[in-house]
């Protein structure tokens, strides 16, 4: 048999079944690697063993499961030798199958080279709870020891099955017990050192939004970890945005103007399943600490988004609180919350035209009535009939008033549509984006619920335009206000002189000629422009697919259209703006307009910071 690598190399792990007879012959030449005197499950999958007596504890060892004359290769790792060198803690992997065996079933060790065969200890007799173990421990070893032998547990189970999730419940049995309890400081007006969390919120499966205050009368606080029940440890304090906290600075009798409130995004290396169970320690320049409990984790993402887009109002100038803190946590929980929507179904009102040149998309959340607005103008324009049209309910808690209303509206206007009802609320660039997967057209429009046509035929007369231009990527038309001033005939992009909330810098996406009467001259001529707005933008549907379809970082629907607009400029593919098409917008309209405040704040920022060099060369790009 092939001995297993190193410690320091990955652990591979063999599983199989000896043929009848074959028991004896598979370990012939081996030797009692001493005798494991108490072990813990964690999950199904690992052990942890106390061995005493191995010959050599850092030699390389070999561990069976057996039962009823089956034995299963198992993976075994040394992760602590006691200081006296009897005791060797060791974790056992039984990699794809379960270490979960009957009370009949025992464990044995073997270092290869050695001659004889030992005796397998009964799995009965030798499993204790983890609290037990974590005991034994304390008797073993010391504190520091038992930290890093802890670190190193969790480092190899994570390693191995990718995740901690199904150990959590043991692994933090076992810290609780071999830990040292810490005291609780104390939290008065003349407190000397004292932390609290005030929100703990998880972003996604390994990552943390966690706000705060940490007061040091006599700046002793050397280092604040986060705790998770299972033993991981995180630095706060080291990258934490500092901000003023009155109340706090009140309570204590120091100056308002001291930083003592934080914010910190922070990544665990693998998934922590607990929501309760977390601490905050505090180490102090003399090597002592203290410790308080933190809340259950929150887990809710979209009262979490909001929770960060009003942090923005924290910020300082200096960056740190978006750049490390709220893009991150932002960035990643809208990945967490576009991969967890799905299309929950479709129906199909009418009969679909059997070959669709375009494919429109229409995004629908909160004010639904604009579907019968919009169908009350395309039933006038034979075109939509011909086309795809695919609304996308992004607000499914009115999907079944939604599903009686759309019935009525297909019969009342005879207009064919699908209406696609997504599981949650997925935001403007994942509805659009799912709607666009069931795309049959070769066209592909993104249409707001609030734009409607001032005429037919403005479709087909897009979609020539697009065909005979071969360098168009994205083609918007012009949009007008209710009075017939110009909305929209292109964007450009307008450096800030004075930080608006955005940050002072930042490039604004702008609106050639708005407010300007529709016939103003120069907004009569259609041309090649930095970006146009995705309130009504034509794309090639392949294209829009190859290029992943609208990016998903951006918060509610705000320069998801210009980034989109950026990226087809990466590849030599142009926006342009149709002035010979003209669709009334009542812009803002189709979700209310203070709750996209703050993001669109932030979305200017993100986009900033993202296209700060392309933004340039276009700056003053008329």
């Amino acid at each position: 048999m092939t001995a297993p690598p190193p410690m320091s190399a990955e652990p591979r792990t063999a599983t199989r079944r000896a043929p009848r007879g074959a028991v004896a012959a598979a370990t012939n030449g081996a030797a009692p690697a001493g005798r494991i005197e108490a072990l813990t499950f964690l999950g199904a999958n690992f052990a942890l063993a106390l061995a005493r007596g191995l010959p050599d504890p850092d030699r390389a060892l070999r561990g069976w499961l057996i039962d009823e004359g089956r034995r299963q290769r198992l993976t075994v790792t040394t992760i602590a030798v006691a200081a006296d060198g009897a005791t060797t803690l060791l974790l056992l992997g039984g990699g794809r199958r379960s270490l979960v065996a009957p009370p009949t079933g025992g464990i044995e060790l073997e270092q290869p080279g050695r001659r004889g065969v030992g005796e397998p200890v009964s799995v009965a007799q030798a499993n204790v709870p983890p609290e037990q173990l974590g005991q034994r421990l304390r008797d073993e070893f010391d504190a520091a020891a038992r930290a890093r032998l802890q670190e190193r547990i969790l480092a190899r189970v994570a390693r191995s099955a990718g995740s901690l999730a199904d150990a959590s419940g043991p692994l933090a049995a076992l810290h609780d017990a071999t830990r040292d309890q810490l005291p609780r400081p104390e939290a008065g007006p003349s407190a000397a050192c004292v932390a609290h969390v005030d929100g703990f919120w998880r972003v996604d499966h390994a990552s943390y939004y966690v706000e705060g205050w940490a007061f040091d009368r006599k700046a002793q606080l050397r280092s604040l970890r986060l705790v998770t029940p299972e033993g991981r440890r995180v630095e706060l304090l080291r990258n934490a945005f500092r901000y003023s906290r009155p109340d706090v600075c009140t309570h204590f009798s120091v100056p308002a103007s001291e930083r003592l409130g934080f914010i910190a995004f922070v990544e665990l290396p693998e998934e922590c399943a607990s929501h309760d169970g977390w601490a905050l320690q505090g180490e102090l320049s003399d090597g002592s600490g203290f410790e308080v409990k933190a809340p259950p984790v929150v887990d809710q993402p979209l009262a979490l988004r909001t929770t960060i887009l009003n942090d923005l109002d924290l910020d300082d100038g200096d960056g740190l609180l978006r750049s490390a803190h709220l893009a991150p946590a932002l960035t990643r929980l809208q990945r967490r919350l576009s991969e967890s929507v799905e299309i929950e179904l479709v129906d199909q009102h009418g009969i679909p035209p059997e070959d669709p040149e375009v494919t429109i998309v229409v995004p629908l959340y909160r004010r639904t009535e604009y579907l019968e607005h919009q169908l009350a103008q395309f039933v006038h324009d034979p075109e939509i009939r011909r086309a795809d049209l695919i609304y996308v309910l992004d607000s499914p808690e009115e999907a079944a008033r939604l599903r009686r209303l759309a019935g009525h509206l297909h019969d009342l206007y005879g207009v064919p549509f699908r209406l696609a009802i997504l599981s949650a609320n997925a935001g403007y660039s994942t509805a659009n984006n799912l709607g666009a997967s069931l795309a049959r057209g070769r066209k592909l429009l993104l249409l707001n619920s609030d734009v409607l046509p001032a005429q037919p035929g403005w479709l087909s007369r897009m979609v020539d335009f697009y065909d005979a231009h071969p360098q168009v990527g994205a083609l918007a038309p012009k949009l007008l206000y209710e009075d017939d001033s110009i909305q929209h005939a292109g964007l450009h992009f307008e450096r800030n002189a004075a930080d608006d909330g955005a940050g002072a810098g930042t490039w604004a996406n702008e609106h050639f000629y708005k407010g300007l009467h529709r016939r103003f001259e120069p907004a009569d001529v259609s041309r090649a422009v930095p970006a146009v707005t995705g309130a009504c933008l034509l794309i090639d549907t392949e294209l829009f697919r190859d290029l992943g379809g609208l990016r998903g970082i951006y918060v509610r629907g705000d320069y998801e259209d210009s980034d989109l607009c950026l990226r087809l400029r990466e590849h030599e593919r142009e926006a342009w703006y149709l002035a010979d098409v003209e669709l009334y917008h009542l812009e803002g309209q189709s979700y209310p307009t203070p709750e996209r405040a703050a993001a669109s704040r932030y979305n200017q920022w993100l986009h900033s910071d993202l296209w700060s060099a392309a933004l340039s060369e276009l700056e003053g790009v008329a």
